[in-house]
């Protein structure tokens, strides 16, 4: 309850308590003296005291009211306010406008998903990374998603136990496998965005779109090179080639050198260079091309199983390994969070410039070196 109103409660029941004294001296035909007349003097000049009270506060807050409205209105001449954030190009022009940082949130890539139309940051920036990159497209390999950036254990067996077969009463030998982890501690890949102040301004430029097709393409090549190696590098070894370019022979032999359990598993496929498969497209068994694109957006395969392209994987070349096949699902990529950016326009404010640092943080790494398998240039 406000102070104007606690005061007004009081001095109405100072005034029913002195009119209650003057009635019940009426209702005994007496005159109102000694005792009650004083309780009813002091009841009415309290009240009058109130009145004046209930009358400053009145006036205070009414001034109160004035400067609150007159403070408002200068604020708003002097520092207007960003406009209400609703949709991400909202959310990143309202930062741009006064600077701050947002986080936006990690969504997967979706087959749905239409570049042609405007989009949430994320799921933009992973539809044009994936579409580079396959190791951060969770169609291709298994993406996690985690909170912070410590690092994050995957079991690894690097040998299996062996069943024996002891008969009835037998001992059973003991076999455990030999265990291992892999470890992904995830790095930040950042890119820094420029935009004009008056692009800022203008509702009409879908600022979204830009900073996410900017950042998806950058965030892809950054990653893709250490994601590449990472997982080349883990791979076991297949086929080695006796020429640079593979044959079909060799092909056929690199499938079928990693286990049934991993090349028949549901993410199964090929990785390689665009370079490499550029070069493995004329290979031919029986005059029958061993590549078949995909088509309307469907997936390139070779040999019958999906083929995918990335830059963090070597060309042809002596001694390179630039081929790999098997279960890619085994290949994880732990990303943290979503998509941070950070604005300043103090940073090329001379140039009337708002400056967008974008950063995405991951890792890449195979979980199990049976599961991929690489082919080797002799």
């Amino acid at each position: 309850m406000s102070d104007f109103a606690n005061l007004a409660d009081k001095r109405a029941n100072l005034l029913t308590e002195a009119r209650g004294i003057a009635v019940e001296a009426a209702d005994k035909g007496i005159a109102l003296e000694g005792e009650d007349k004083a309780r009813f003097e002091k009841l009415v000049a309290e009240a009058g005291t109130l009145a004046e009270a209930m009358k400053s506060e009145k006036n205070a807050t009414e001034a109160r009211k004035a400067a609150d409205e007159a403070r408002a209105e200068f604020a708003a001449v002097v520092s207007p306010k960003a406009p209400t954030a609703k949709s991400d190009s909202d959310r990143l022009r309202a930062i741009g406008m006064s600077g701050g940082s947002e986080t936006f949130e990690y969504r997967d890539v979706t087959k749905s998903s239409n570049l042609g139309d405007p989009v949430a940051v994320f799921p933009r920036v992973n539809v044009v990374a994936g579409q580079i990159n396959p190791f951060i497209n969770p169609n291709v390999v298994d993406v996690i998603q985690v909170a912070t950036g410590n690092a994050i254990k995957f079991p690894r067996a690097t040998a299996l136990g062996t069943a024996t077969a002891p008969g009835e009463a037998g001992t059973i030998v003991e076999s455990d496998p030999t265990m291992g982890t892999l470890q992904l501690t995830p790095s930040g890949y950042k890119i820094l965005v420029q935009v004009s102040e008056e692009l800022v301004e203008d509702a009409a430029f879908d600022i979204a779109a830009f900073i996410a097709d900017a950042a998806g393409q950058e965030v892809a090549i950054a990653h893709g090179a250490a994601a590449g190696t990472a997982v080349v590098t883990a791979a076991g070894s297949g086929v080695t080639g006796a020429t640079f370019v593979p044959t079909y022979a060799e092909l056929v032999s690199l499938q079928y050198a990693v286990k049934q359990q991993y090349r028949s598993a549901p993410k199964a496929g090929f990785l390689m260079s665009d370079a490499t498969l550029g070069a493995v497209l004329g290979i031919t068994s029986s005059s029958l091309p061993l590549f078949q694109p995909g088509g309307q957006g469907g997936v390139d395969r070779l040999l019958g199983k999906p083929v995918y392209t990335a830059s963090g994987i070597a060309d042809i070349a002596d001694n390179a390994k630039p081929i790999l096949f098997g279960d890619l699902g085994q290949i994880k990529t732990a990303l943290v969070g979503g998509i941070r950016v950070d604005v300043s326009r103090e940073y090329a404010w001379n140039l009337g410039l708002v400056s967008y640092k974008v950063e995405v943080r991951g890792a890449t790494g195979l979980a199990q070196a049976d599961a991929v398998k690489y082919y080797a240039c002799n």
